[in-house]
């Protein structure tokens, strides 16, 4: 029994040690940081923000606290996964935040992603870039920095709305704006001036389709008023 227990100790030792031995020995070290699906930010911008990660135990690398980090630091960034790839290597996949609309405010432009999150201040020119994205007037009273939150439902809708148009409608659009009205109601402008009303996002499908028709009747219309369908408002 006593012999049994010893070498039982023996054995315990010995792997306290084996194991002891490997995470001081720098087996376990990292020496290699891939990351995967970042467009915006280069890699070796990302790979400066890492650095204390190099030649770090990857048992003592915090996955949290690197991703947190990373998803604050840069506005890009929607979401990191951090993984751990034994004995040396460090993942990293970035999902990054996608334009979807520009709002202006005075003689300035701001890039907002499909959450509201402010992604750059474009100044007072739009790249060429971006111009495809549809342009919002008179969300906002201030100037913004990237990092906020625009969160008014009305204005992200404005996006949702416009995504909604076929090809045909979406290439006579030239700006979105919101009225300064209780409602806030949403309202699209033409190359050609007319103003289209389509108050909040509701009923969007049925208000697209009575669009479609009343833009096929030769009237020049002013105001088309879409905030009660069954019943929209022209005005010459």
């Amino acid at each position: 029994m006593t012999l049994r227990v010893l070498l039982i100790l023996v054995v315990f030792a010995g792997a306290l040690w084996s194991i002891n031995y490997f995470y001081s020995s720098g087996y376990f070290n990292i020496e290699e940081i891939n990351i995967d699906g970042n467009i915006h930010y280069d890699n070796e911008y990302i790979e400066d923000l890492l650095k204390d990660l190099k030649g770090k135990n990857i048992f003592e690398a915090d996955k949290k606290k690197t991703e947190d980090m990373l998803a604050d630091s840069l506005v890009w960034i929607k979401t990191v996964e951090l993984k751990k790839i034994f004995p040396d290597r460090i993942n990293i996949s970035i999902l990054e935040r996608k334009p979807s609309i520009i709002i202006s405010y005075r003689n300035g432009y701001y890039l907002l992603d499909e959450e509201g999150m402010v992604l750059e201040n474009l100044g007072s020119i739009i790249p060429d870039n971006y111009g495809s994205l549809l342009e919002v007037t008179g969300a906002i009273n201030h100037g913004l920095e990237p990092g906020e939150t625009v969160a008014k439902k009305n204005v992200l809708s404005c996006a949702d709305i416009y995504r909604g148009f076929d090809d045909g409608l979406q290439g006579i659009i030239r700006e979105a704006g919101i009225k300064d009205n209780i409602h806030g109601d949403i309202f699209f402008k033409t190359h050609e001036g007319m103003e289209i009303v389509f108050g909040d996002s509701s009923q969007v499908i049925k208000k697209i389709e009575v669009l479609k028709l009343l833009l096929k009747e030769d009237a020049d219309y002013n105001i088309i008023d879409l905030r009660s369908p069954d019943n929209p408002v022209l005005k010459y």
